[in-house]
């Protein structure tokens, strides 16, 4: 009797598929300056296509331009998700889109229900075209040295990184980031707006875009994720340019102060850098860590818990502080199995993350800090690191790579795969026990 796969193992099936099919690609000599060696091709076509950015080569000097396109095609498929993109090219064909292939296109971005997936695909397509060619168009115009070199390579330049920016991806063909164009406040200001358009979420931008729906008229998910969206990007600016304006910001005019501080909580689930992360302060590299580990939003292009599980903890958590068993917001109560899923994702991302940081600080003889920042950078599909990507053994690659797939995969997505159905139909007695 043959074994029926399930929507979620085809997911990450057609993920290692796409992986496999880039790592090859990377592999063939055309796509390198120099040798590369099998690791260093899949780790980089893993690192794009799960939106990351973690680099063991430099992708400006050891990658040829066809090297470069692979790693832009795998970021903008990471950005879409496989089955968008497999739904758009059966939509081509003038193929049905299969039920079984809606659930899974619904399952990879988060979506609600299958009813609307179809018209999901469509708007996905739209707004990330609509919304990288806005930002490439400006690029171009904030950025005129990047012409002095041609028009072919200029353009190129112009939309790998605003692909980049959109995708939260976080490669450069620079090989020091955006360092070199942080005083560029017109162009950093772009890319600031591409990185947190693409950390809503999909819902998010079909919502105000498309539907173009007031506050009030806005789904209680929307308004979430906006909220927490704000308030972490927010206090990660302040906090930055209070630990930073006699620092890393000092002599800088209060406009690139206030924009570079703005960027740096921006980054969070992005992984460009304007300002060397070596020059950051310790404090506000733990907050970078927090921040990183709640990530984007459910349905776009980052990774990390997701704002509206980390929302839905504190409101949770409130909630119990106050004897009720309600978990209320904006004249909403949100789903008992919502918040039962917003502790569990928690939970299982935490001991992920503290296993992994404790098996890389025994296997490379790292220490604490350095570990934990690249675990939980790949983790939530960052991509920012404290430079210590290249110092790992092929074995710390390979979890770093692991993670990356986890994280673009979507936690809960793997927890469901993994369990399975409980066929249990026995139940015990119920018994209290003391919590705290």
């Amino acid at each position: 009797m043959k074994r029926k796969i399930k929507p979620g193992q085809l997911l990450i099936i057609s993920y290692a598929l796409v992986d496999l099919v880039g790592t090859l690609l990377l592999f063939l000599p055309v796509a390198s300056t120099g040798p590369t060696t099998l690791l260093q091709a899949w780790f980089t076509a893993t690192s794009a296509l799960t939106v990351t950015g973690l680099t063991v080569v430099t992708t400006a000097s050891h990658w040829t331009l066809f090297g470069q396109t692979v790693i832009l095609v795998l970021m903008q498929i990471g950005g879409l998700g496989v089955m968008v993109l497999t739904a758009i090219i059966l939509a081509m064909l003038g193929m049905k889109i299969q039920l079984g292939h809606r659930y899974m296109v619904a399952q990879d971005r988060n979506y609600f229900d299958l009813s609307g997936v179809v018209r999901l695909v469509r708007d996905i397509v739209l707004l990330t075209l609509i919304l990288e060619s806005i930002g490439a168009f400006l690029m171009a115009l904030l950025l005129p040295e990047v012409w002095e070199k041609g028009s072919l390579q200029g353009a190129f330049f112009i939309v790998f990184h605003a692909v980049s920016a959109f995708n939260g991806a976080g490669f450069d063909l620079t090989g020091h980031s955006l360092e070199p164009f942080a005083l560029h406040t017109g162009f950093i200001l772009v890319v600031i707006v591409l990185i947190l358009l693409g950390s809503l979420g999909y819902v998010v931008l079909q919502e105000i875009f498309l539907a173009r729906r007031s506050w009030r008229r806005l789904s209680l998910h929307s308004r979430l994720v906006l909220s927490v969206t704000a308030i972490i990007t927010l206090t990660g600016a302040l906090f930055y340019f209070l630990s930073a304006h006699k620092g890393g910001l000092a002599g800088l005019s209060s406009a690139d102060q206030a924009v570079l501080s703005l960027f740096q909580a921006t980054t969070r689930t992005a992984g460009f850098t304007t300002l060397p992360v070596s020059g950051w302060s310790e404090p506000f590299i733990l907050l970078m860590v927090i921040m990183m580990f709640i990530g984007a939003s459910p349905g776009s292009v980052g990774g990390g818990i997701k704002t509206t599980t980390f929302g839905t903890v504190l409101l949770a958590i409130w909630a119990i502080v106050r004897s009720k068993k309600e978990v209320v917001i904006f004249e909403r109560e949100i789903e008992p199995d919502s918040v039962t899923k917003a502790f569990t994702v928690v939970v299982i991302a935490g001991l992920l993350v503290s296993v992994s940081t404790l098996t890389l600080m025994v296997t490379e003889g790292l220490s604490f800090l350095p570990v934990l920042f690249e675990v939980v950078s790949a983790m939530a599909t960052v991509g920012l690191s404290m430079g210590i990507t290249r110092e790992l053994s092929d074995f710390g690659q390979v979890l770093i790579g692991l993670l990356m797939f986890v994280g673009r995969i979507g936690i809960l997505s793997v927890i469901i795969v993994l369990a399975g159905k409980d066929k249990r139909r026995l139940h015990y007695m119920k018994e209290d026990i003391l919590i705290g």
